[in-house]
């Protein structure tokens, strides 16, 4: 192994800018890979950029189509979520960017893998359970953990100090963090909760985050989604690849009102933190499978799918990726996400809403739920009630919160109403009552 070389996982931000020059400074010939997960940024120059800062090499690696193909179709189709309103975004992007590392480490015969995540944050678990996983006999290095560089101001310092002047700001308001599947927005007014919040100004601070496309289309009152197995197929009738239908509800919804979830979530590492997340693609698309997913398995098989849903967004979440765990929950997955089938047709206004879904294989029926005279007979429900409660008899505890045993010996019980009201006169009742 070429101790002195090392892959550096290379954003072109700040960070993995001054890591460049600090790692060559202690010996190391750095490679740079930057890899493609959807963010709308000038690849080639960020890459550019590293080759200035002296990294003997600098690649784009793409890694959307790994993405979209193994990992973002279980996110949909098991409308996976981490503590049901994060609806995942760095966590999917980061051991794809960790397997493009290991992939340059072996065509060089061996090198240190390098993240430039700080040792506060989710990340860098992400990146090295990805390292340990693909390549435990790969050193690691994490220089946010061993330097005494500070913050922005210290970085700049450093870069400056070493002869490069990239024009970054000293003060910056958020941190950003994008690919296909999402915008995240932290920092700046966001840290503090207790702290009055705009949610109009931290969305106009980012907006030029999407300008790169142009103004977004004319977004329509209403968007149908065709699934098969859990997975989108088109878009309003329009069927595509799955990364260009993520794109193109991004895109079009970008500038929505309901296009973001702002999360208070607990990081793996213990520490809370606040951040906006834009999704118009992830909200429409999660809200429109549970819908189906309802819609097409039985309670005990809809139970299992929520459920596993939440595992498998915590696992995610947790950068577990390349685990025994994530292949089981996917063996899981493809079960329950087989039926789901059909097409969903979502209602924008006031607020997105499922107004329609048409499944071959949707177990609704209408003789069954509907009010009105059907062959259903109500006096069947008295059995279904007796069997049911035999699961419940001999409680070995009292329920006095509620006093249950006072009113089961015929007690009076607890009441604010001691007198009958008397009824509102004649007319005042509607007919049938």
């Amino acid at each position: 192994m070429s101790a002195d070389k090392c892959v550096l996982a290379y954003s072109g931000g700040l960070d993995t800018s001054a890591i460049v020059p600090w790692l060559i400074e202690r010996g190391y010939e750095v490679h740079a890979v930057l890899v493609d997960v959807g963010q709308e940024e000038d690849l080639p120059a960020l890459c550019r950029r590293a080759l200035h800062l002296g990294a003997r090499s600098a690649v784009v690696r793409d890694a959307q189509p790994a993405m979209f193909e193994q990992v973002v179709p279980f996110v949909i189709g098991l409308a996976a979520t981490y503590e049901g309103t994060y609806r995942l975004g760095t966590a999917l992007a980061r051991p794809f960017i960790a397997a493009e590392q290991v992939k340059l480490a072996r065509q060089l015969g061996g090198a240190t893998l390098v993240h430039g995540a700080t040792g506060k944050g989710n990340d860098q678990i992400r990146f090295e359970f990805a390292y340990h996983g693909l390549a435990p006999d790969c050193p690691v290095l994490a220089p946010w953990k061993v330097w005494d560089l500070a913050g922005r101001r210290d970085l700049i310092g450093f870069l400056k100090s070493k002869g490069f002047d990239l024009g970054f700001e000293a003060a910056k308001d958020f941190s950003l963090d994008e690919n296909l599947w999402h915008l995240s927005v932290e920092g700046g007014p966001l840290e503090d909760p207790s702290s009055p919040l705009d949610i109009a100004e931290v969305l106009e601070a980012v907006a030029h985050r999407f300008a790169v496309h142009g103004p977004a289309p004319a977004a329509a009152p209403a968007v149908r989604i065709d699934f098969a197995e859990g997975v989108p197929t088109a878009v309003d009738g329009v069927a595509g690849a799955l990364p260009d239908l993520v794109g193109h509800l991004n895109h079009r919804y970008r500038t929505a009102p309901w296009a973001w979830d702002l999360v208070i979530e607990n990081r793996f590492t213990g520490i809370k933190s606040r951040g906006l997340y834009i999704n118009p693609a992830a909200k429409l698309l999660h809200l429109a499978v549970d819908t189906l997913a309802r819609s097409c398995l039985n309670k005990p098989s809809y139970d299992r799918y929520a459920e596993l849903g939440r595992q498998y967004g915590e696992m995610l979440y947790r950068g577990e990726y390349f685990s025994d765990q994530r292949v089981m929950m996917e063996a899981a997955g493809r079960a329950l996400m087989s039926r789901l089938a059909g097409a969903v047709t979502i209602q924008l206004q006031p607020a997105p809403y499922v107004s329609q879904v048409r499944a071959a294989r949707s177990l609704f029926r209408r003789d069954m739920a509907t009010f009105e005279k059907s062959d259903y007979a109500h006096q069947d429900a008295a059995g279904f009630i007796r069997l049911s409660w035999l699961s419940l008899i001999g409680r070995s505890f009292d329920e006095e919160p509620i006093r249950a045993g006072d009113v089961e010996k015929g007690a009076e019980p607890p009441s604010d109403v001691r007198e009958a009201q008397p009824l509102p006169r004649a007319g005042l009742v509607p007919s049938g009552v």
